[in-house]
Parts: C-alpha cells; sequence; structure tokens
C-alpha cells in the first residue's frame, strides 16, 4: 500500500483476509458465503477493501498471494465507481492501473473476466432493456450474467464480488427478490446467472448488507468498525454547525452571503495552518450550493444569477475554473456573465482551483470531498436523510486528522434556510445519529473563542503541566510500537540507526531466551533439530495463534510448506508486519540447514516467557526511545507528529503528556456570559450553561483575592484536562473547572469537579484523582471532588495526604459518605 493506514483499517483489512480463507474452505464444498464490513461514514472502507486487493495481489507477511483473483466491484453509481477507482490507482502497489476495467455496454465483449482483474460495474448498466443483459447477438457471444457464471464456473474460490454500500436494492421481499444486485447475491435462473458464492459487501450500517442477502442460508461473517474509532483518528470532524434563520422573512441570499463570507475566512486560516505547518499542499475549501429543481425546462427555481453576484461579493470574479456545477442534464452554462462548466462529482476533491460547486441532489453518492467546508441549500425541507447524507461527504477531514490547535478547522457549516425548528430538528437527529453513520456534534448556535491575550502567562504556565491520553483507538503490541516508532525516526531523520538499533536489541534478547530455554527446556535439542519434526497438541494448535494445550501431543512430520507457515506465525505473534522473524532468520541460519532458524524461532515462540519477555522489552525501548527525541518531534510539522503521537495514544493504557491548548475554541453558545475565562469572544465573554451547584462553586472561586481566571474543562475534547480512572476499564474523568489563582511564586492551579454524588462513577472518579495527585501533585494547588450537601459545601482534596490515602482504600461499591469524612 502507497497510503499509511489507521490501525482499525489494517485491523479489519487483515481480518477480511482471514475471513475470505475461511469462506474459500467453504466454497470448494459449495456452500455460499458473505464477509460483511459494516463501518461508518468516513472510516475509510474502500481503502481498507484496497488494502485486501493489494494483499490478495501481492502478499505479504504470511498472507500468501493469489494472484490469479478476480475481483468484480458492484456499486449504483458511475460515479461513485470513478471515485472508488481513483482510490485504489493512488492506493495500491499490485495492482496496476490497465488491470483496473471500467465496464462499459459498448465496449465490453469478453466471454470470462480475466484472472489478476479488478472490474467495476454499476447496476445502472444491468436492467432488463440494457445493452450488456440483452440476448447475445453478432458483437457479443454472452450477456454479462453468462459471462459471470462463466468466469464462477472456471475458479468459484478466486471469484470476488464487492457491493459498494448497498445503498438501492438493499431490501428483500417475497415480491421483489430480483433486483440487480440481488441477481448476484442468489442467483437468477432466467439469466443463466448462479450465485456468487464469494461476497464482500461495504455498508454503514450491517442492516443494509443484511437485509440484502434475504432469508438465505448463505454464510454471514461479519467485520465491524467502531465509531468511536474513527472519531478518535480525527478522519471525521467534530462540530457540524448548522445555521437557519429565525424570520420567516425570505433569508435566501442574504444567508448565501454569510455562507460565502464563512468560505473566505475558512480559506485564510487553511492558508495560514497549512503555511505554518509546512503542509506540501494549502487545504482550499469548497463552498456547495445546493439549489432547487426547476420548473418544466426551466434548470432551477433557485436565483442562480443572484446567487452568484451574491458569492462574488467574498470571492471576488471566478473563472471558469473556480465555479463549477454538477446538474445531469446540462453542460456548460452560463449565469451573471460567468461561465460554469460541468464538473463530475468524482473529480471535485482533486480538481483544486474549484471554489464554488453548484448541484441539485448529484453529490450524495460517489463524492468524497473533504475540502468542501461550507454547504448552502435553497431547496425545501423534505428529506433530512437526504441532507444528512450529503453533510456525511463533507465531514472528513481535509488531512486526514483532527487539527486541534484551532477547532474552527474541525467544524463543517451548513446553512438551511428553508427549514422549520420541526424539520431543524429532524435533520439535527440525522447528523448526531450514530446508526446512520455519523454521530457527530452538530449544534444551531456556536460561537468562537480566542485565547485571551491578557492571560498569556497563563497559557503559558499551564503547558508545564501534565494531562493524560486515555487512549480510544485499538491497543498496538509494545513490540510493534517500538519498531514503528524505530521506523519514524529513520524516516524523518532523526535517527538514521534507529531501526537497525533496536533490531540488534530485541535479537540480542532472542538469543539469551533461546540459550536458556536450551538449558532449561526438556528435549530442546529435539524439538528444533533439522529434518522438520516438532511436537504439537495436533487437536487443538492454530497456526495464526501458535498456542499448545499441553495434552494429546505427538510428534509430527513438517513439510516445507509447513514450517514455513508456522515461522510465518510465530513471526506475526511477536510483531505483526514488522518481519522481526527474518531479522532473526538472516542473523542464526546455518546454510546447510536453513529449516533449523527456522523451527528454533518457532520453538522461542512457543515459550510462555518468550511474549512477556519481549513486550516488557518493547516497552522499555519505546519509552526510552519516545523520551531521547521528544524535543526534536515537538518541532516537527504537525502532520508528521500526529503519526508519532498516534503511537504513543495505541499503548492501551493512560499516557501522560503535556497540556496543550488549542489558539481557538469552538463551542454551543447557551446560558450567561462569564467573565475572565481563559477563551473569550470579541466583547471578551464566554458563555456557559453551569447547572446550580457550578454556578455557585465558581462564582466563590471568583470572589477570592488570589483568583486570577478560570477554564471550563469541556468533556471529551482532544485539549481537555483528563485524569484516568478505572470503571470497567480505563477511562477519561474531566473535572469541570481549572481555577488559576496568583501566589507569591506565581501561578497556582486548581482542579475543582462539583460532583452529583448519585453518581455510580463517584468513587472510581475520587480514587483516579487521588492516583493523579500521587504523581503529580506538587505541581497543583487544591485537587477538590465537592457536594452540597444541607445547604452547607463538603470537599473532599486530594492534595491533602490523608484525604488522599484514604480515598485510595474505599472500595467501588462503598457508601460515598466516606469520600467525604473529615
Amino acid at each position: 500500500m502507497k497510503f499509511d493506514l489507521k490501525n482499525f483499517q489494517e485491523v479489519a483489512a487483515r481480518d477480511i483476509i482471514t475471513k475470505l480463507d475461511k469462506a474459500r474452505e467453504s466454497v470448494a464444498v459449495n456452500d455460499l458465503e458473505a464477509i460483511i464490513l459494516a463501518a461508518p461514514t468516513g472510516s475509510g472502507k474502500t481503502i481498507t477493501l484496497a488494502q485486501v486487493i493489494d494483499l490478495t495481489y501481492g502478499g505479504g507477511d504470511g498472507i500468501s498471494a493469489r494472484p490469479d483473483t478476480v475481483f468484480l466491484w458492484l456499486s449504483d453509481s458511475p460515479e461513485l465507481n470513478a471515485q472508488s477507482k481513483n482510490k485504489l490507482l493512488a492506493a495500491c502497489d499490485h495492482l496496476p492501473y490497465y488491470k483496473m476495467v471500467t465496464i462499459e455496454s459498448e465496449n465490453f465483449k469478453d466471454d470470462l473476466l480475466q484472472p489478476g482483474y479488478l472490474y467495476f460495474i454499476n447496476t445502472q448498466l444491468l436492467g432488463k432493456d440494457k445493452i450488456l443483459t440483452k440476448e447475445p447477438g453478432d458483437r457479443r457471444n454472452t450477456t454479462f450474467w453468462q459471462t459471470v457464471a462463466n468466469t464462477i464456473a472456471r475458479a468459484p474460490q478466486d471469484f470476488v464480488l464487492i457491493i459498494d454500500e448497498a445503498h438501492r436494492g438493499a431490501s428483500a421481499t417475497d415480491r421483489n427478490r430480483t433486483t440487480i444486485m440481488q441477481k448476484f447475491v442468489l442467483g437468477s435462473p432466467a439469466d443463466g446467472m448462479t450465485p456468487v458464492p464469494l461476497v464482500i459487501g461495504m455498508s454503514a450500517t450491517p442492516q443494509r448488507f443484511t437485509a440484502l442477502l434475504g432469508n438465505t442460508n448463505r454464510t454471514q461473517r461479519p467485520i465491524n468498525i467502531d465509531p468511536e474509532e474513527v472519531r478518535a483518528s480525527g478522519l471525521l470532524k467534530d462540530l457540524i454547525v448548522v445555521h437557519n434563520p429565525r424570520t420567516t422573512v425570505e433569508a435566501d441570499l442574504t444567508l448565501l452571503k454569510t455562507a460565502a463570507k464563512t468560505w473566505k475566512q475558512f480559506t485564510k486560516l487553511w492558508e495560514d495552518y497549512c503555511t505554518h505547518e509546512k503542509e506540501k499542499e494549502v487545504v482550499r475549501p469548497i463552498l456547495v450550493v445546493q439549489v432547487e429543481d426547476g420548473p418544466g425546462e426551466q434548470l432551477t427555481a433557485s436565483p442562480l444569477a443572484d446567487a452568484v453576484r451574491a458569492i462574488e461579493e467574498y470571492t471576488g470574479p471566478l473563472d471558469v475554473n473556480e465555479i463549477v456545477h454538477c446538474f445531469h442534464d446540462k453542460n456548460e452554462i452560463q449565469e451573471a456573465g460567468r461561465i460554469i462548466r460541468k464538473l463530475e462529482a468524482s473529480r471535485i476533491q482533486d480538481s483544486p482551483e474549484v471554489k464554488v460547486v453548484l448541484f441539485k441532489t448529484a453529490l450524495s453518492t460517489g463524492w468524497d470531498c473533504p475540502r468542501a467546508e461550507v454547504m448552502m441549500s435553497f431547496r425545501r425541507a423534505e428529506d433530512p436523510t437526504s441532507i444528512a447524507q450529503l453533510v456525511g461527504r463533507m465531514i472528513r477531514t481535509p488531512l486526514a486528522r483532527r487539527i486541534g490547535t484551532n477547532e474552527v478547522l474541525d467544524t463543517v457549516e451548513l446553512f438551511l434556510p428553508h427549514y422549520d425548528p420541526v424539520a431543524l430538528e429532524n435533520v439535527l437527529k440525522c447528523l448526531r445519529n450514530p446508526d446512520e453513520g455519523l454521530g457527530t456534534r452538530a449544534e444551531t448556535s456556536t460561537e468562537t473563542y480566542q485565547r485571551d491575550p491578557q492571560f498569556a502567562e497563563v497559557f503559558e504556565h499551564l503547558k508545564t503541566l501534565p494531562t493524560y491520553s486515555v487512549s480510544r483507538v485499538p491497543k498496538m503490541s509494545d513490540i510493534k510500537r517500538a519498531m514503528r516508532l524505530a521506523g519514524l525516526l529513520v524516516h524523518e531523520g532523526l535517527n538514521e540507526d534507529a531501526d537497525e538499533q533496536l533490531r540488534e536489541v530485541f535479537l540480542k534478547n532472542l538469543k539469551e531466551l533461546r540459550d536458556k530455554y536450551a538449558k532449561t527446556v526438556a528435549g530442546w535439542d529435539t524439538v528444533v533439530r533439522e529434518g522438520g519434526e516438532i511436537e504439537l497438541d495436533i487437536t487443538k494448535i492454530a497456526i495464526s495463534g501458535m498456542t499448545v494445550a499441553g495434552k494429546n501431543l505427538a510428534r509430527v512430520q513438517l513439510t516445507e510448506h509447513n514450517i514455513g507457515q508456522l515461522f510465518d506465525a510465530a513471526g506475526r505473534l511477536l510483531a505483526a508486519g514488522e518481519g522481526l522473524h527474518w531479522t532473526y532468520w538472516k542473523r542464526f541460519q546455518d546454510k546447510a540447514e536453513p529449516n533449523q532458524a527456522k523451527l528454533e524461532f518457532v520453538s522461542i515462540m512457543r515459550q510462555p516467557e518468550t511474549m512477556l519477555a519481549m513486550e516488557k522489552l518493547g516497552r522499555e525501548e519505546f519509552d526510552a526511545g519516545w523520551k531521547k527525541h521528544k524535543a526534536a518531534i515537538q518541532k516537527l510539522p504537525a502532520s508528521v507528529r500526529a503519526r508519532f503521537q498516534a503511537l504513543v495514544q495505541a499503548s492501551g493504557k493512560a499516557v501522560v503528556q503535556d497540556w496543550e491548548l488549542p489558539e481557538v475554541i469552538v463551542e454551543k453558545k447557551e446560558g450567561v456570559a462569564w467573565d475572565r475565562h481563559l477563551f473569550q469572544d470579541a466583547n471578551g465573554k464566554f458563555f456557559a450553561d453551569l447547572n446550580t451547584w457550578e454556578a455557585e462553586i465558581l462564582k466563590t472561586e471568583m470572589a477570592k483575592k488570589d483568583f486570577v481566571c478560570w477554564l471550563r474543562n469541556l468533556d471529551r475534547r482532544d485539549w481537555s484536562m483528563c485524569v484516568p480512572y478505572e470503571m470497567g476499564g480505563m477511562k477519561g474523568f474531566y473535572p469541570d473547572f481549572i481555577i488559576v489563582r496568583r501566589n507569591s511564586s506565581g501561578f497556582v492551579v486548581d482542579i475543582i469537579e462539583p460532583h452529583d454524588d448519585t453518581r455510580t462513577d463517584t468513587i472510581p472518579k475520587a480514587v483516579g484523582l487521588a492516583k493523579f495527585a500521587d504523581e503529580h501533585g506538587e505541581v497543583f494547588g487544591r485537587l477538590i471532588i465537592a457536594r452540597k450537601q444541607n445547604e452547607q459545601w463538603q470537599l473532599a482534596d486530594m492534595s491533602d495526604e490523608t484525604t488522599r490515602e484514604r480515598t485510595k482504600q474505599i472500595q467501588p461499591a462503598a457508601d460515598v459518605e466516606l469520600l467525604f469524612v473529615k
């Protein structure tokens, strides 16, 4: 692959490969199989499948190549296929462009699909009256259905149908069981079409694809990507801001001007950010404008010429390459003295000169455009789901990562002038609904807050304080984290010898373990002797797991292929994808007996102590490498720092890090205005909707003579102060207030949490804060959990050693009263 996949994408791709291998075994005995990739919007389903295709054709790291496999990629839309094809062209190492064929009615004549090729087809070509499905004639010997059936008959285990999204034809009923997609799944005897044995389905929700399969006996093998992993990865924008006028007065053009102004602000912010971070290319935002259908022959009922003029008040004159349209029934048009050319939706993202896109409904499929930051819709409130689908195409982050330093760049702006309160709420419900594949914050009233310049010294002090990152991404082994860190250090020129040095450390440890086992494991010399015998539990061993139950042992003669399989499986167990097993073999192989080092490595990995020792070493090496190069890493561009930081977060544990607050935050505007907040609006205020306890304790703190400023520590923001605690796994606790006071030596920072003590998390959070105080209490002031009882405030301050020690002894299910004992 030419891209760096997110960890969850890599895991899903390998899971699909594993399930494909199992499915092929079933297909060999005439069973039908379906692998269902259920992944939320923006998770990179196409890139995940690109990795599957690349590994199928090229193999790698224990995965055997199947270069004769035929893939058929089926979707509802030629535009969706075009965009998928472009992505695969950019991503795959082992699939050349000439083996990627888009099937077209006029020129497709093959009786068989060729081995090693990937074909694209859309359902619009396969209706009853279409050329590809008509009876054979002079130009063709078979229908497309017969071509597919012939290809299946030739090699059923090496024909894979990929169904992309399954938006249409995804319901199976007694009256309609022969939709075009279901002909592939169920077969169609009338067309000479047998069911495709091997099917991979891609969908935002598994229900869509399951419905497509109908009530069949096809085995289903699901693979689910957790939406939380996608959001944590930074692939999706954090916030959708929806603008809707509160007056019934026609406000279309006024709101469009606001949208254009917002687009201009995005353009400037992205230019500044990309320049500062030395990005290879500057992100160039797009304003997309959805217009109404037109009556009769009229193009649109929306005032197109007026709209162009309104936009140009902020964009300046738009030339022929800067404003385009995606109307199906028109090519080049002219409005307001401007030529507006047609551009296919799939080409928008890769046309950097485009600033404005006009469309009706063409962008709901076949269009991934992370550069689309602002959308305005002239259409009426008829289908909130379609709006949600449109926005779902926009919420990808342009740089495939969260920006963090400026939350404005992690938002999408949506302008809806024709939506009443009920319709608007339906839109927001769709946007927030994780079942629709989004699950993103969506607000109608937000405020942008800048750092208050009068507190510049406070911000500098806060940078010296620790916070924690509680990983929301899948855990990566410590060996693999250390290897990936070494690889990045080499790639970024921070330590050219890091990878080689780390491999030496791991080899030394493996050799020490080998020497130890040779002395302590009975019969070690016979276990690893050349000749290929190995003692295995032949009833329970799984090559992928490398575990032996210890019973029913037998000597089995291993072939060259068996040894290779076991060797690769042992390498994956140690660190999948890093090739450490080959490093071991190259160092210790005996050319006269080349399999001995492989069997030796397998035997080392079978010992229970090995992984414990190697993981401990990997953790130590990662920590040492990070500590040594941390200062240099912080000087790298944000895109590179993000790759390093992902390795830190992949530890599966709470990780301490320096507290970095952003320059700009965006928050829902509600509640009342407060003074002396670290972030302020244009009037020096910060709006917060505080409950009674929160407001009272904040006013009490603000009234003290040593009070300087405060921070509303918003829940689950990347920048928020986070305290780890244990409650059914490691979680993040985000105390409500950070209070800054002044003393004779500088600033003192308090953490205060007014907490509803009826909640079951009260004790676990208090214990977490106590342990936090053990580690970092010396750089903080008070560390308080507070409650109000009988009109009196009770405070449990973890900066007090007695309180802290008592709290750590309290059991999670204990009476919360123990927390506030004096």
